[in-house]
């Protein structure tokens, strides 16, 4: 199926700037591709006197509002989740059930 854009959003969640695994490799992607690859970090432990200027918290309702296509742009969006098992279930609901459940699910996100 070709689609209407080809960008990607990546928000990567760590605990601290020291636990993003391949940042300089993304953070070039992104300046090299700027249009196309959009990359956030999202630090959940960031000392709050750190020089650290990026999201902080976890990944949530209101990050994925912020930097993710709406549901609404149909079968154009696709969101993959990677992580330990509480971030998938709080994003997408019990990974034995087909239905999309989570806060993506809250925003209409479906499978």
């Amino acid at each position: 199926q070709q689609s209407k854009t080809e960008e990607v959003s990546l928000l990567y969640g760590s605990r601290n700037a020291d636990d993003i695994l391949g940042g300089e490799m993304l953070q070039k992607w992104a300046e090299d591709n700027g249009e196309k690859f959009n990359y956030v970090d999202v630090l959940s432990n960031e000392p709050e006197d750190s020089s650290y200027k990026g999201e902080r918290g976890f990944i949530d309702k209101e990050k994925i509002q912020k930097y993710l296509p709406p549901a609404s742009d149909g079968e154009d969006v696709i969101i993959f989740v990677c992580g330990p098992p509480i971030m998938y279930e709080l994003l997408c609901g019990p990974r034995n059930e087909p239905e999309v459940k989570g806060i993506l699910g809250e925003l209409g996100y479906s499978s």
